[in-house]
């Protein structure tokens, strides 16, 4: 494993957005591995030489390095909309300094395709890519909110790539909100954007109301399929629900 002796997800030091302790240079440490190694099996031209996890990090080597790299069907972001990203990021590192470095990771942003009523998606099999939808840019505090659980996604995707959440032929499930056919490792990541989005609002000083209600309800309903579902998580599933827990 890249990581050395320790190869357990626990060092790590726990969940991005969640836990201040977060290791992020371990993390990046342990990615530069992986992708380097999948570069060499892939052989793929044009990788960096450097170790610098700044090299490594990029869009565009996440996804040469990622085996089955799936794109979705997207638009391009108009620049106006591309300022309120940016303003959306800065928002949040601001309200919480501690998330900086994670509001930092490279990603590339577009728009869903004509005629998706998504309100936003990103996917492991297109790492560090995320869509939003044009319902995303209704307000500042939609596009805080998806902001926030899209890179949450991207970091678990991240650990992911050194640990993986569930077993071969886990089963599926539907999430709270009734989204069926979902496996563990996406419960996993629905219960980490609760999580996260909960100490946005905890932030601002909201500590009650519908969203905070809706998110506490949802976290939780995760949570206990997360419990129905404990064999078929990896011990790094079951260590990241654990500190999920600690966090609704």
């Amino acid at each position: 494993m890249p990581l050395g002796a320790q190869t357990d997800v626990t060092v790590l030091n726990g969940v991005p957005f969640t836990d201040r302790s977060f290791s992020i240079p371990v993390l990046f440490g342990g990615v530069v591995a992986v992708r380097r190694m999948h570069g060499q099996r892939m052989n793929v031209a044009g990788l960096p030489v450097s170790g610098e996890p700044r090299d490594w990090l990029t869009p565009e080597v996440a996804v040469m390095t990622r085996p089955g790299v799936f794109p979705l069907p997207v638009r391009p972001v108009p620049v106006a909309r591309l300022r309120r990203i940016r303003r959306s990021v800065n928002r949040l590192a601001d309200l919480l300094p501690h998330w900086r470095p994670l509001m930092a990771l490279p990603v590339e942003f577009h728009l869903t395709e004509q005629g998706d009523t998504s309100l936003s998606a990103s996917s492991y099999l297109w790492p560090q890519h995320v869509l939003l939808g044009d319902a995303a840019f209704d307000s500042n505090e939609a596009l805080d909110e998806l902001i926030v659980h899209e890179l949450c996604h991207q970091w678990l995707y991240l650990i992911e790539e050194l640990w993986p959440f569930d077993v071969p032929d886990a089963r599926r499930v539907a999430l709270p909100s009734g989204t069926p056919n979902r496996a563990p490792r996406e419960v996993i990541g629905a219960a980490h954007v609760a999580a996260a989005t909960l100490c946005m609002y905890q932030a601002l000083g909201v500590h009650g109301g519908e969203r905070v209600e809706m998110f506490t309800e949802y976290g939780r309903g995760c949570l206990a399929l997360l419990d129905e579902l404990d064999t078929d998580l990896t011990p790094a599933g079951r260590t990241v629900a654990g500190h999920l827990k600690e966090a609704i």
